[in-house]
C-alpha cells in the first residue's frame, strides 16, 4: 500500500524519466529538427575538459546518430567490403546490443566514404536509408526487420555520385526521403510508396515539413533551387532557383516565422518570405554559406559554420542577423566543422579535427566559455546532445560520449 509520505518521491522519479525521454534526439537535428537540444548544459568545461564516458567503433561513414530510449543509432562500413552495418548501442556503456548488415558500396568519391544518413527512431522503429537508396524499418529493441525496400531501384530514380545521403522524416504514418526529383513518401508500417516527384535529380540535405499557404507541404532543398511539394500527394507549391547544380546542397533549410533561410558552399545564403504561398527573396548574400553543418537559430540570429567556395580562409563560424542578413562576427579555427545548439543558449560546436569548443550564443561576440579536444579523424558529422551527454563521431567510425551536463564547476 503506498503511503502518502511516498508520494512525492514518486512524482520525483515519473518526472525525472518523463524529462530524460523528452531529452533524448531520436531523430537528424534533435527531437524538432532545429538543431538545438532541450535542457541545460555546462556553464564551462573541467580543466582537464569533459569527462569521456565511453568510446566505441561503428565503422566508416559520416552519419549522425539517434538516440532515444536508453540506445543510440548509427550506420557505419566496419572493414568488411562493401557492406553497411546499422547499429544498436547502450548508451550508457557503448556496448553493440543489436547490429545488422546490408550491402552498399562504400563509394570512396572524393572523400573516404560509407554511409552518410542518420537514422530515426518513431513509434517503436527505426527508419535508414544506405547509399544505394535501399529504405529499412527495423524493430528498435530487437533489430528484427519490419520491412526492406530497394527504393532507387524500384523508383527507376537517379542518385548523386555520393549516393542517398538525406535522413528519413518520420511524420503522422510517412517516411518523406529526399530521393527522386522533389522526395517521395513511404507508409511508415509497409514502406510502400505513396508519392514520389521524379526520377532526376536529389540533394544531401533531409525534407523539411512546413506550411505553405495553409497547406501543410514538404519542403526539398534540390541541386539547383528550393522546393515545395504538398504532403497529402507530392503536388508542386513552388520552385525558387538557387545554386549551381552541384549536387551539394547538404544544410537543411531553416524554416521561422513565414521565412526560409537557404544556403550552400556555391551560392552563399538567402531567406525568402513564403507570401500567398510563393517564395519572395527578403535578402541574399556570402555571409553564410553553409557546406557540411545546417546552422542553428537562436535569439533571431543564426550561427553556423560558413563553407563558402571550399576556400580555407572562408572556413568560419559566424553569427548573422536573422532578418538582415548581417554579418554580426565570425571566427577562425574549425575548419568544415559542425555545431549543436542548446534550450540555454549555447553552442557546443566541433571542428573538423575534433576539438569541442563551448560558445555562448551571443550576437555581440565570440564569447568562448570552454575548449577541449575529444576526438581526432576527420569530424564533418554532426554531434548529437541527448540526456547531457555529446555523442561525436569521426569518418573512420570513432565515436565518443562525453559528459556535457551541468556539473559543479558551472
Amino acid at each position: 500500500m503506498l503511503r502518502p509520505d511516498h508520494l512525492p518521491a514518486l512524482l520525483l522519479v515519473a518526472a525525472t524519466a518523463t524529462a530524460l525521454q523528452a531529452a533524448d534526439w531520436p531523430q537528424w537535428r534533435g527531437p524538432d529538427r532545429t538543431g538545438i537540444a532541450p535542457g541545460k548544459v555546462a556553464d564551462a568545461f573541467p580543466q582537464e575538459g569533459p569527462r569521456t564516458v565511453w568510446k566505441a567503433k561503428v565503422g566508416q561513414g559520416y552519419a549522425s546518430m539517434a538516440v532515444a530510449d536508453g540506445r543510440l543509432y548509427t550506420v557505419g562500413n566496419l572493414n568488411k567490403g562493401d557492406v553497411s552495418t546499422l547499429w544498436c548501442l547502450d548508451v550508457a556503456t557503448g556496448k553493440p546490443v543489436w547490429s545488422k548488415e546490408f550491402p552498399s558500396e562504400l563509394k570512396p568519391t572524393m572523400y573516404d566514404g560509407g554511409p552518410n544518413a542518420a537514422p530515426t527512431v518513431a513509434d517503436g522503429k527505426v527508419y535508414a536509408i544506405i547509399k544505394p537508396g535501399r529504405a529499412l524499418c527495423l524493430d528498435a529493441k530487437t533489430g528484427d526487420v519490419v520491412w526492406d525496400k530497394q527504393l532507387v531501384e524500384e523508383l527507376g530514380a537517379d542518385t548523386n555520385p555520393w549516393g542517398v545521403t538525406s535522413a528519413p522524416h518520420v511524420q503522422d504514418g510517412r517516411v518523406l526521403l529526399n530521393v527522386g526529383t522533389h522526395g517521395t513518401a513511404l507508409d511508415a508500417a509497409t514502406g510502400k510508396v505513396l508519392w514520389t516527384t521524379g526520377k532526376v535529380g536529389h540533394s544531401f540535405s533531409a525534407p523539411v515539413l512546413t506550411k505553405v499557404g495553409g497547406e501543410e507541404a514538404v519542403m526539398v532543398f534540390a541541386t539547383n533551387h528550393l522546393a515545395a511539394v504538398r504532403l497529402k500527394d507530392g503536388s508542386e507549391l513552388f520552385q525558387h532557383p538557387f545554386g549551381k547544380g552541384y549536387y551539394c546542397h547538404v544544410a537543411d533549410p531553416i524554416v521561422h516565422d513565414g521565412a526560409v533561410f537557404i544556403s550552400s558552399n556555391d551560392a552563399g545564403g538567402e531567406q525568402l518570405r513564403i507570401a500567398g504561398g510563393k517564395p519572395e527573396s527578403v535578402w541574399k548574400g556570402d555571409s553564410l554559406g553553409c557546406f557540411t553543418a545546417t546552422p542553428v537559430l537562436i535569439g533571431g540570429h543564426l550561427y553556423g559554420v560558413n563553407g563558402s567556395t571550399f576556400k580555407a580562409a572562408m572556413l568560419e563560424l559566424r553569427c548573422v542577423d536573422w532578418k538582415t542578413g548581417q554579418l554580426k562576427w565570425s571566427e577562425k579555427g574549425f575548419g568544415q566543422g559542425t555545431l549543436v545548439g542548446t534550450a540555454d543558449g549555447k553552442l557546443l560546436v566541433l571542428s573538423e579535427t575534433g576539438e569541442l569548443s563551448l560558445v555562448k550564443a551571443n550576437p555581440e561576440k565570440f564569447e568562448l566559455l570552454g575548449r577541449s579536444q575529444i576526438l581526432g579523424g576527420k569530424c564533418w558529422t554532426a554531434p548529437v546532445v541527448a540526456n547531457g551527454r555529446l555523442y561525436a563521431r569521426n569518418s573512420a567510425g570513432d565515436i565518443v560520449s562525453v559528459d556535457v551536463a551541468p556539473s559543479a564547476v558551472n
